[in-house]
């Protein structure tokens, strides 16, 4: 299995970065107070995404993939302008991470937009946005208080939804019987891929820890990482999905 690291990191990396922004905004709006570690971390991983970018294509690309790399340099700047409270930088960097992840999505497009293998991305990058940032913004390392009136988390509920779309998708993708010859041809390697099979199972498994209490908020985060990890590494490697094959990545 050739697997292309630089493009699988700026992906989670970035995915990471964009979740942390938006449930940091959303726990400030919601009245837990501020999350300077959260968006400290969220600036630190979207600059990690930044460098992984810029070497997985090289330097500086074109078309999707340029709006992915400028849309994750203004997610770092504008996470530090948060960190340092400066006014309607939280929501702008909700919006990068948005276009970002999109960017990346519409990147990782195969073939037609409107087929399946051009959906999925689309289905799963945002998922995975999702789960990482629900499960890390909860941390207590990342100011979340230590209330004991919540008993699953802050973000349980996103965090099991997300998880269970994914889980479903992801098992449910290798299984069927595909028309559309790049979906069939990624759903044939995917079968075959422990690692992705191991970011299936992963993700059930964060499941199974989100309904034992706040006793396994720092699991949940480290599997539901590891599960991204996996399931990320398998699309991109020697699947139709990266620019290993056919060399469709980086054309739009």
């Amino acid at each position: 299995m050739i697997t292309q690291w630089p493009l699988v990191f700026f992906t989670v990396f970035t995915q990471l970065s964009a979740g942390l922004a938006l449930f940091s905004a959303l726990r400030t709006r919601w009245g837990a107070g501020p999350s300077p570690r959260g968006w400290k971390t969220a600036a630190i991983a979207a600059t990690v995404a930044f460098a992984s970018g810029f070497f997985s294509c090289g330097g500086i690309e074109s078309g999707a993939m340029l709006a992915a790399q400028i849309s994750c340099l203004l997610l770092a700047v504008f996470s530090c302008g948060a960190l340092c409270k400066i006014i309607l930088c939280s929501g702008a960097a909700c919006m990068a991470g948005s276009l970002c992840v999109l960017a990346q999505a519409l990147a990782a497009v195969p073939g037609e937009l409107l087929s399946p293998s051009g959906f999925f991305p689309f289905l799963l990058f945002p998922l995975c946005t999702l789960v990482l940032g629900a499960a890390f913004t909860q941390l207590p390392c990342l100011d979340e208080p230590n209330d004991n009136a919540i008993r699953y988390g802050r973000f349980y509920l996103p965090l099991r939804f997300s998880l269970w779309l994914m889980l479903v998708i992801t098992a449910a993708a290798p299984c069927l019987i595909w028309e559309d010859p790049f979906m069939k041809k990624a759903s044939f390697y995917w079968m075959q891929t422990q690692l992705y099979w191991m970011g299936v199972i992963f993700s059930g498994v964060v499941i199974g820890l989100s309904h034992m209490g706040r006793i396994t908020l720092y699991l949940q985060a480290a599997i539901a990482f590891v599960s991204v990890l996996g399931l990320r590494t398998a699309f991109y490697a020697d699947s139709v999905h990266g620019a290993i094959d056919l060399g469709t990545l980086y054309m739009r």
